[in-house]
């Protein structure tokens, strides 16, 4: 297979929209892995009045879990560049009594003070932008001397069923080429922590994990969800028709509600490190 070359535009625009679909999928998202982020915020010891910002919150990302960990005394603040997930955000806090500050800017050009917070966050953006080293650098410029650079990536080289099944493969490969082809990376979350090392941050840690589904749990269409949010620039490149992608979708849906088919979802890696509390050389 040649190289693809990324889709014109592609390389500023956030994959995956800002449409009621993908409004849902992150609220899953941020209910199945909550445990995963709690057991991150656990790890790095956020502390009772702490000031924390999580990049490209989404809705509500892991805003709701920093409000519980800092408390009144502390600052939260969420940043998405799309302003559906920002007012979606404003209206799930007010709902939720949540203490949060939504702001929407680019994490890119946050516009945002220097050295301004104990914990800086990243979950989805890095996975579903092009210039992932660029947005780190705005993550380590805004986190205090001492604060915490924190990433959680997914990585889809461990994504897969069993029984397995031809519908699973296709579209697995036609997601990961949707992604390779707007120069987006499905496959960031094993660089996370080496990213973090190169940026010369202190004491980086890395751990990941895994979710097995089966029929019930709602990940367990989880690529159906993708695909068909994705379709668009997958029939644009042509290997399948509308027709065509229809048929697996409802071919693999047949087969993921099959209860004997368990699913491991993509990985979720884990990364976190200090910014230096005095200038490197």
């Amino acid at each position: 297979m040649g190289t693809e070359t990324p889709a014109t535009g592609a390389k500023s625009r956030y994959l995956l929209g800002d449409s009621p679909a993908e409004v849902q999928q992150l609220v899953e998202q941020a209910r199945v892995y909550a445990p995963e982020a709690e057991e991150l915020l656990g790890r790095i010891g956020l502390q009772v009045g702490a000031s924390a910002i999580d990049i490209g919150c989404g809705v509500p990302g892991i805003l709701h879990l920093l409000a519980d960990r800092v408390g009144r005394a502390g600052r939260i603040v969420g940043l998405d560049r799309e302003p559906r997930m920002v007012e979606t955000g404003r209206q799930l806090a007010r709902k939720l009594d949540l203490d949060v500050e939504l702001i929407e800017a680019d994490a890119t050009a946050t516009g945002l003070h220097d050295d301004s917070f104990n914990l800086v966050h990243a979950r989805t953006p890095l996975l579903n932008v092009a210039n992932p080293e660029e947005i780190l650098t705005e993550m380590i410029r805004i986190a205090k001397p001492g604060g915490v650079i924190a990433l959680q990536k997914p990585d889809a080289s461990a994504w897969g069923c069993d029984p397995p099944h031809p519908a699973f493969e296709i579209l697995r490969a036609e997601i990961l080429s949707a992604y390779r082809r707007t120069g987006k990376d499905f496959s960031i979350g094993r660089r996370i922590a080496r990213m973090l090392t190169d940026a010369r941050l202190a004491d980086v840690q890395v751990r990941a994990t895994a979710k097995v589904t089966a029929f019930g749990d709602y990940y367990q269409t989880f690529q159906l969800t993708i695909a068909t949010l994705v379709r668009s620039i997958i029939l644009d490149a042509g290997r399948l028709t509308a027709d065509e992608f229809d048929s697996y979708a409802l071919t693999l849906r047949n087969h993921l509600e099959d209860p004997r088919t368990r699913t491991c979802q993509p990985l979720m890696w884990q990364a976190w490190g200090r910014k230096p509390t005095a200038a490197l050389p």
